[in-house]
């Protein structure tokens, strides 16, 4: 709706304002595409399909951002609101050599944004030319490149998805603005030993301020070729920054501002130089989002005050210092001096609010072209994001909190009413279902890695791999099978049910075996033989003595059906990776397929070995659960299929959190990437 304001007012003033006015004054921000009604899955296809054929390729996508406020904050004035991360790495990747600030919008936002009270639905991207002005970027060649990659990027959008198409306009852009840092480090022999302590230092410090590292791209892994490209660097990547306050507050509410999506999430980079002990960043200032759309609204800007504020504290805690935005390939930054004036920040609350919304629109009388939405009177009050306990998690006390969750197929009392819960057997059996749930694994003492294997094996159980999961040899997953789990699992789409793990946890001092109850409840769906899992269980619990329950639990109904939040996948929803005939012939000699497991049907299920940063998740919500690494793909009638990793994360660790999940949040898209290139 607000974009149909910008262009009619536009065109109005242009008819009136004379042509040497408007010849100083015209700017366009970005370019949209106006469609009638629903096509955001028709949309989908082209950002996550299409688009690879043109060399644009997807990062970390965010779909239905407006479900996570909805879920969150309990209302949203949106019906839909996506952030598809895209990225050319080919093209851009030899402009890193140029001018390496590039990567401030590396990658940008191709955004899909309509809301409840509209029919249209705008698809759009900010301007090559916009995004090259912000950054400072004048190198010719780079910017006629760059500008240049955007045309088989449009064309492919007015092809496949029509509409209308039509220009938003700015008239300022701000004059500091870019965050421009430099961190000098003592260089160890082997960088990989900075990287990894400096990233989980870095990321936590952002998250520990409720930020979201809502997506990381490595350009040294993106291409076959990548590290001769930017043989110049060490390394270089971008993080995705969001902040769900800020962003709920910003593109939601009333009178919200869905298209300064434009600019989300934020891209930070990240590069050190050839043998150098010197890191770089850098990011666009938010304040670019409320100059280029004309924002006044006091507490929205407060928002955006608050966070160009606090972002650089941040960085500077970390002992990072703030120099000046000039290309560090052929002019050296000097120190940033800050302006005597401080931005306003305003305190902000919010509150649910009613999905209609009443829009004014008012031209200032100016020789500038300024189109600008004021603010109604009373701005809805916002609820203040906070997190408990300092972010300080208790991996070991994790639960899911719902208020009236009603579980699928619940035929008890209605909540509300007098509910007895069913009472704890003391009886029963370990690994079975007790008060109607049943546990994730089976925790016992500590053991050998040839101790586990010999009792597996004594048990008819055959040793399929046993694998390190972390660098410094802790954990250890075993995984195993026997010829009736695997005959179980030789159905279509069940083959992730083909094989067991033990992880051996030197870390905890203990073993975890995965109940073969839990999973092939979850797993086979359908076709689940309850009395051949219990058989499984039997064996495994009559051959490791002692062993006890986990408190990762959920109830025994609800495996078939589960999912984290609504919204969000079930069993099912599985990711194709790979498709074609020779997929088998691609694994050959690969070091990152850890092992491949043959069904009596003809699929193949095969355990990956997840990047090193991918691999460090466990980190953060627990190790106790890591049983679930390597991580299982099945081969099956000439396609490739992953467990969605929202889903397969959620189930193995059943006590996560929505704030826990929020720490991992590019986990998932980076295990669909490392899964992906065992294709390749």
């Amino acid at each position: 709706m607000r974009l149909k304001m910008y262009l009619l007012l536009l065109s109005v003033i242009v008819f009136f304002t004379p042509s040497s006015v408007l010849a100083e004054t015209s700017k366009n921000l970005a370019v949209f595409y106006e469609l009638e009604g629903d096509v955001t899955e028709k949309y989908n296809n082209m950002v996550e399909t299409s688009f690879e054929t043109i060399g644009f390729n997807l990062t970390d996508p965010h779909k239905r951002v407006n479900d996570q406020y909805k879920a969150k904050y309990g209302s949203t004035v949106l019906d839909v609101l996506s952030f598809m991360s895209i990225v050319n790495d080919e093209k851009l990747m030899p402009l890193l050599n140029i001018d390496p600030r590039i990567a401030g919008f590396a990658p940008f936002n191709m955004l899909i944004h309509k809301s409840l009270d509209e029919k249209t639905t705008h698809i759009g991207h900010l301007l090559p030319e916009v995004m090259l002005d912000i950054i400072g970027i004048e190198d010719k060649k780079l910017r006629k490149d760059f500008i240049a990659s955007f045309e088989p990027l449009d064309a492919m959008i007015e092809k496949e998805m029509g509409g209308k198409k039509s220009y938003m306009p700015y008239t300022k852009l701000t004059s500091d603005s870019m965050l421009n840092f430099e961190f000098e480090f003592e260089r160890p022999e082997d960088i990989d030993d900075f990287i990894e302590e400096f990233q989980n230092t870095f990321e936590m410090s952002f998250i520990n301020k409720d930020y979201l590292i809502a997506g990381f791209h490595n350009f040294m892994e993106t291409t076959d070729d990548a590290e001769e490209v930017l043989e110049g660097y060490d390394l270089f990547w971008t993080y995705s920054l969001c902040h769900l306050e800020y962003s709920y507050n910003m593109f939601d509410n009333k009178g919200g501002y869905p298209e300064a999506g434009l600019f989300a999430p934020c891209s930070m980079y990240v590069y050190v130089r050839k043998d150098s002990n010197k890191m770089v960043i850098g990011m666009p200032r938010l304040v670019n989002w409320s100059d280029t759309l004309g924002i006044t609204d006091e507490k929205r800007l407060g928002l955006v005050h608050k966070l160009d504020k606090e972002i650089p504290e941040i960085l500077t805690a970390l002992g990072m210092k703030a120099v000046t935005n000039v290309n560090p390939l052929v002019e050296t930054p000097q120190p940033y001096v800050a302006k005597v004036e401080a931005a306003k920040e305003v305190k902000v609350t919010t509150a649910p609010v009613e999905s209609k919304k009443e829009e004014e629109i008012i031209v200032p009388d100016s020789r500038n072209i300024m189109v600008s939405i004021p603010t109604p009177s009373k701005v809805p009050t916002v609820i203040k994001v906070e997190t408990v306990n300092n972010n300080s998690y208790d991996i070991n006390n994790r639960s899911i909190k719902f208020s009236k969750r009603v579980p699928p197929n619940y035929t008890g009392p209605k909540f509300g009413k007098k509910f007895e819960a069913p009472k704890v057997d003391n009886t029963a059996k370990v690994g079975e279902v007790n008060a109607g749930r049943i546990a994730t694994y089976l925790r016992g003492e500590l053991m050998t890695q040839e101790e586990v294997e010999k009792t597996l094996k004594s048990a008819g159980f055959s040793i399929i791999t046993s694998t390190v999961l972390d660098k410094k040899g802790k954990l250890v997953s075993v995984v195993f099978t026997n010829k009736a789990l695997t005959t179980m699992a030789s159905k279509a789409n069940r083959g992730f049910a083909s094989t067991l793990r033990v992880l051996i946890n030197k870390k905890e001092k203990e073993i975890s075996i995965v109940n073969p109850l839990y999973m092939l409840k979850a797993f086979l769906q359908t076709d689940f033989d309850e009395a051949g899992a219990k058989e499984l269980l039997t064996t495994l619990t009559s051959s490791f003595k002692g062993l006890k329950d986990s408190e990762d639990m959920l109830k025994y109904q609800l495996l078939p059906t589960y999912q984290f939040m609504s919204g969000l996948p079930h069993y099912e929803d599985m990711e194709m990776i790979g498709q074609g005939s020779d997929l088998i012939e691609k694994l050959q000699n690969n070091k990152r397929v850890l092992f491949t497991h043959k069904l009596d049907n003809g699929s193949t299920l095969i355990g990956v070995k997840l990047a090193k940063r991918t691999n460090k998740f466990t980190k953060r919500i627990g190790t106790n659960n890591s049983a679930m690494l390597p991580y299982p793909v099945l081969i099956e009638n000439g396609k490739a299929w992953m467990l969605e990793p929202k889903y397969y994360i959620s189930i193995m660790y059943p006590k996560l959190t929505m704030t826990q999940f929020m720490t991992i949040a590019t986990t998932p898209g980076a295990m669909i990437k490392d899964c992906t290139k065992v294709f390749r």
